[in-house]
């Protein structure tokens, strides 16, 4: 039986600089679960940067109608979301790390919020690869590096210990992450690994450029079964 996901991301709701680009983060998000729901998705992961400290309730309430997950992102405050949103194994370092799982996949939710991940969190994952499932990573920030600007200024500060660990593993592993606010597929090994578009604005892919798109937004639809995870972008333009 196949299971459909949807995953948003990189919301920043009530930010300045949305809102000094003239967009309306709030109308856009419900937007896109307008179309969620038009989908017939009730299953929401939502991979960080929801946005300011005063969101965070508004963001919480409307997805009480969905089962939802959430990975941080730098722009968020575990204290903050975990008010409403708490199945964190690492209470003790404020880390929002977790595990799910179906018969045939292991979701495992990877908190990058303070923009490198600890010692115990990396002891963690290291432990929780351990399963005979297809393993699908979510997390904040991308693990596999790109040759562009955004990359170069917002890189996970020890991506390359991660990697490692994800290599070691040896079975395929898919990874679905935000941070970079584009459309991004890449594969390294027995990784593959996709940026999910932003629900606020997008960053065009540039080596020497940080250039913005405010004009489009989107999400991501995962679709699971027992033998393959497959996935497309929905994007919606002019949405102001």
């Amino acid at each position: 039986m196949e299971t459909r996901i949807a995953q948003i991301t990189d919301l920043h709701l009530d930010e300045s600089y949305p809102k000094g680009h003239q967009t309306e983060g709030r109308k856009r998000f419900l937007q896109i679960i307008n179309d969620i729901k038009k989908e017939q998705i009730s299953s929401i992961i939502c991979t960080g940067d929801i946005g300011e400290s005063e969101s965070v309730p508004y963001f919480f309430k409307q997805l009480e109608p969905f089962s939802l997950a959430v990975s941080l992102g730098n722009h968020d405050s575990f204290d903050v979301v975990s008010k409403h949103f708490n199945r964190s194994v690492h209470p003790t370092i404020r880390k929002l790390d977790y595990t799910t799982e179906t018969k045939f996949h292991k979701f495992i939710f990877l908190d990058s919020s303070e923009g490198k991940i600890k010692k115990q969190q990396l002891d963690w994952l290291k432990k929780e690869l351990q399963s005979s499932k297809d393993v699908v990573l979510f997390t904040h920030h991308p693990i596999i590096g790109l040759n562009l600007k955004v990359d170069e200024i917002g890189a996970l500060e020890n991506r390359d210990e991660v990697q490692l660990i994800l290599i070691n593993h040896y079975k395929k592993i898919s990874i679905f992450c935000g941070h970079y606010h584009m459309e991004n597929i890449l594969i390294h090994k027995n990784i593959k690994q996709m940026i999910t578009p932003s629900v606020s604005f997008q960053i065009i892919e540039h080596p020497n450029k940080i250039l913005t798109n405010t004009n489009e937004f989107g999400y991501r639809i995962l679709e699971i079964d027992q033998r393959s995870i497959t996935s497309k972008v929905k994007m919606i333009k002019n949405a102001n």
